[in-house]
């Protein structure tokens, strides 16, 4: 039999059982938004029939498996509201994918292009000496960065690492450094030939690998032409002068070829115009790979900045980040604008603020208090917790660990957000007794 999965997709921790009522088999599972598992074991054959019941969601009886294909149900009679439940015959790789392109990023494609064309109407003006401002371009770069964000964070709570966010975030940075250049008029041929990417095994995120190298290569051919036509003019007023006319030739050389491709640098990027590997670019790119180099912030001093609390320094180089340490960067950032903490304030002394936070929220939430939680921002201090703690800049949290996890509260008030889990009524705990006293001073 063709394997079958179960997925949550309802943005919460639930717990469903399916009861195969065909030859009894029933299996109860624990799942957090985006979570699959494997239910092939349960099933007799296609034809089966299920029973899907949600904990405090509600049940579906009599359901048929789907012959192919994705099914999803919806655990109540508010579709809008109620816990999503999605049976299906794809792995789940296949499946979270979708849902990553059709959903979580689904604009990042539009607003490539739209950077592209941008910078390409940019490089006109640029190429002719007028005067350009990149603020659209800026505008688009951020909307880039938003959707990054969400497809980053959907990698995190799925468990899963998809080759086209690499190849989005790798583009994302190179389109950065394109915008600053062209901002401090910085910008040339030789320049971009050093920003091409390397090939990717995923048909996906080869497509929009090739589309980059593409307009890549229509911005090294403009600005090509503009530094061929500088060169030629160059050379012949070199050439009339009575003076060194030699030495001046020489000289005049050296500098053209070190503003603008070689002859062959440019045969070579015309002929592997589809092509994205690193070595498609000449020896200009090893010529200028130091310069590149020096303008990206390693991983290492990013990392003495946070620690630092140096938000300024964070948000000026956001460009020049690792796109690994983008997520990181924006809950730091996000972390100091909630608390209006003062720059330079070193990061564990936030951090300290952050824990003390989550530990008196836990306390109240447990302690059928919750109505005295700000529950938006116990929502956003949990994100940007689990999102330090997973970079090693946080230490361990029962507290944050037992919040994260919470899918019932006391029923006073339906006051805890969606990262804790529909408000159910019910205990604090599931499946044990009221806890009384909770928290430890001494833990977190």
């Amino acid at each position: 039999m063709t394997e079958l999965y179960l997925l949550n997709s309802y943005p919460g921790t639930v717990e469903i059982t399916i009861t195969d009522k065909t030859n009894g088999n029933s299996q109860t599972y624990t799942l957090s938004q985006y979570q699959t598992v494997n239910i092939t074991n349960l099933i007799s054959s296609p034809s089966d029939c299920l029973c899907i019941e949600v904990q405090n969601g509600g049940t579906i009886s009599g359901i048929q498996l789907p012959s192919s294909g994705v099914v999803t149900f919806y655990v109540t009679q508010n579709p809008s509201g109620s816990p999503k439940v999605c049976i299906c015959y794809l792995p789940p790789e296949a499946l979270l994918k979708q849902i990553l392109l059709n959903k979580i990023a689904k604009n990042i494609s539009t607003y490539i292009s739209d950077a592209y064309q941008e910078i390409s109407s940019l490089i006109q003006g640029y190429k002719s000496g007028s005067s350009i401002s990149t603020a659209n371009l800026k505008s688009i770069l951020q909307q880039i960065y938003d959707c990054l964000q969400n497809a980053i964070n959907f990698q995190n709570q799925s468990g899963v690492n998809f080759e086209i966010v690499s190849a989005w975030c790798q583009i994302y940075k190179n389109l950065t450094i394109i915008c600053e250049e062209l901002s401090n008029g910085t910008l040339t041929a030789s320049s971009l030939q050093s920003l091409r990417l390397p090939s990717y095994s995923c048909s996906s995120a080869q497509t929009c690998a090739e589309e980059y190298c593409n307009n890549l290569n229509n911005f090294i051919s403009s600005l090509s032409s503009t530094s061929s036509s500088s060169s030629t003019t160059s050379s012949s007023s070199s050439s009339t002068s009575s003076q060194s006319s030699s030495t001046q030739s020489s000289t005049s050389s050296s500098s053209t070829s070190s503003s603008s491709p070689t002859p062959s640098s440019s045969s070579t990027s015309s002929s592997s115009s589809s092509s994205t590997s690193v070595s498609s670019s000449s020896s200009t790119t090893s010529s200028t790979s130091s310069s590149t180099t020096s303008t990206t912030t390693t991983q290492g001093q990013v990392l003495a900045q946070i620690q630092a609390g140096d938000i300024t320094s964070l948000q000026s180089e956001i460009s020049e980040i690792p796109p690994d340490m983008i997520p990181v960067v924006g809950a730091v950032i996000k972390l100091y604008q909630i608390y209006n903490v003062p720059d330079g304030t070193p990061l564990s002394t936030v951090v300290e603020r952050l824990l003390s936070d989550i530990r008196d929220a836990y306390y109240e939430i447990s302690n059928h208090m919750q109505e005295q939680v700000n529950t938006q921002q116990l929502s956003q201090l949990l994100q940007i917790y689990n999102t330090l703690a997973s970079s090693g800049l946080a230490p361990a949290s029962q507290s944050a660990s037992k919040l994260s996890n919470l899918v019932q509260t006391s029923g006073v008030m339906p006051a805890v957000p969606s990262v804790l889990g529909q408000p159910y009524p019910g205990t604090v705990y599931s499946g044990q007794s009221y806890p009384g006293s909770v928290v430890n001073s001494n833990s977190v």
